[in-house]
């Protein structure tokens, strides 16, 4: 079983690895912190896209139960036009959703990609503001190179690895060390290894509350105590 697990993280981190190595590349790919802005809103549409498909086939086996058949149009028009979630699930509008990307001819896939943020932040204020306008079409990637990104992602999934917890930030952690360390000083961004981070919260004492380590947006849960800024 131990093993079996080393074998499906060594493969998430190949995945990873291949991501890192197409953009580095990629002509036009930018900046590390824009290499890094890609990537982190490339997995993180992916996995409220894959959330959003669990919720889709959950809400088809619990139609099923009820007798009703989901394949029905008159059931399509009052379930899955607009479909409302009781577990919690984001309702994602069609344009970001995951299986619209991933189908998306790659001379388009910029394009849509940031459509998908735009639809995301149009359609919740709570979102607006939180993408970077024109991450995708600023960089404009090559159809070849933004098509082989898209695919590589399209590959991590909880059905892949497992309902691994922290997949996702297993995800976001190794984009922000790999880039970071790739860092030049110019860039003024470095990344503190995670291992680093606590053993300065464990010299420092903190007794409870979240300790944020500014440079790397590292967090450390302690309960409630109020430091924070500790570089």
């Amino acid at each position: 079983m131990a093993r079996k697990k080393a074998e499906e993280k060594l493969n998430l981190d190949a995945i990873l690895f291949k991501c890192r190595d197409i953009l580095r590349n990629a002509r036009n790919s930018g900046s590390f912190f824009e290499k890094r802005d890609m990537m982190l809103t490339l997995v993180f549409l992916r996995f409220i896209g894959e959330k959003y498909e669990d919720g889709i086939e959950r809400l088809r086996q619990d139609l099923i139960a009820q007798g009703l058949d989901p394949e029905d149009e008159d059931i399509k028009a009052a379930f899955f036009d607009d479909p409302t979630f009781t577990d919690g699930t984001y309702n994602l509008p069609k344009d970001a959703q995951w299986a619209t990307i991933i189908n998306t001819p790659a001379p388009q896939l910029n394009k849509v990609l940031d459509n998908a943020l735009k639809v995301l932040s149009d359609s919740d204020k709570q979102l607006k503001g939180c993408f970077i306008k024109g991450t995708f079409t600023t960089r404009n990637l090559a159809a070849n190179d933004i098509k082989k990104l898209v695919d590589e992602v399209n590959k991590i999934s909880h059905k892949a690895f497992g309902e691994e917890k922290d997949l996702i930030g297993h995800c976001y952690e190794y984009f922000l060390k790999e880039f970071a360390v790739n860092a030049t000083k110019e860039e003024g961004e470095f990344y503190t290894p995670h291992d680093v981070v606590e053993l300065i919260a464990t010299m420092i004492e903190p007794f409870d509350g979240t300790l944020y380590e500014s440079k790397t947006q590292n967090l450390i849960q302690i309960n409630d105590c109020p430091l924070r800024g500790v570089a």
